[in-house]
C-alpha cells in the first residue's frame, strides 16, 4: 500500500542484482509500476530506461515501445525524442527500421517535416526495396504529401543507391557461399 516503499525498492534492487537478462522484464515492469503508483514518475521513467538496457535482445524492442508510451503519457510527445534516438542506436537493423518509421511519424505529428525526412533517409540504409516495400511506400506517400519535386527525386536516388548496395551485398554473399561449397 505504499507504506514501506523503501523496503520494496530494496527488494526489487536485490532481485535484479543477479537476475539473468531473459527474466528481468517482468521484475522491472513491476518495479516501475510500484514507482508509478506510490513513488515518483521520474523514478519510474528511470527504471523503464534501465529496463531497455537490462532486458534480453528479444524483449528490447517491446521495452522501448513501452517506455516511449509511458514517456508520452507522462511528459508529452516531445520528450520521446531522446528515447527514439537511443532505440535507433541500440536495436538490430530490422527493428531499427520499424522504430525509425515510428519516429518519423512522431516528427510528422509535431510538424517537423525536415526531421522526419532525415529519419526516413537514415532508415533507408536498413531497408532493401525488394524485401521491405512497405517502408518505401510510406516514404513515397510522405514525399507526395509534404515534399517537393526535388525531395521526391532525392528519395528515388536514395532508393536506387540502397538497392544497388543490397545487390552488391547479396552478390558477395552468394559468391562466398559458392566458394565455401567448392572447398568442401
Amino acid at each position: 500500500g505504499g507504506n514501506k516503499i523503501e523496503r520494496a525498492r530494496d527488494l526489487f534492487e536485490q532481485a535484479l542484482e543477479k537476475c539473468p537478462a531473459k527474466f528481468c522484464k517482468p521484475i522491472l515492469l513491476m518495479y516501475g509500476k510500484l514507482e508509478e503508483d506510490h513513488g515518483l514518475a521520474k523514478r519510474a521513467m528511470n527504471i523503464y530506461e534501465r529496463a531497455t538496457r537490462m532486458v534480453s535482445g528479444d524483449d528490447r524492442f517491446d521495452m522501448f515501445t513501452f517506455y516511449i508510451a509511458k514517456a508520452t503519457a507522462n511528459f508529452g510527445l516531445a520528450a520521446t525524442r531522446p528515447i527514439y534516438e537511443r532505440a535507433i542506436e541500440s536495436l538490430p537493423d530490422k527493428q531499427t527500421a520499424e522504430m525509425c518509421l515510428r519516429f518519423a511519424n512522431l516528427e510528422r505529428k509535431l510538424g517537423e517535416i525536415d526531421r522526419a525526412r532525415a529519419i526516413y533517409s537514415h532508415a533507408s540504409q536498413f531497408c532493401d526495396p525488394r524485401t521491405q516495400p512497405n517502408f518505401w511506400k510510406e516514404w513515397n506517400s510522405f514525399e507526395i504529401e509534404t515534399g517537393s519535386e526535388d525531395t521526391f527525386r532525392e528519395m528515388l536516388r536514395i532508393k536506387r543507391s540502397v538497392q544497388a548496395q543490397f545487390n552488391t551485398d547479396i552478390s558477395y554473399i552468394a559468391a562466398s557461399a559458392i566458394k565455401a561449397s567448392e572447398k568442401a
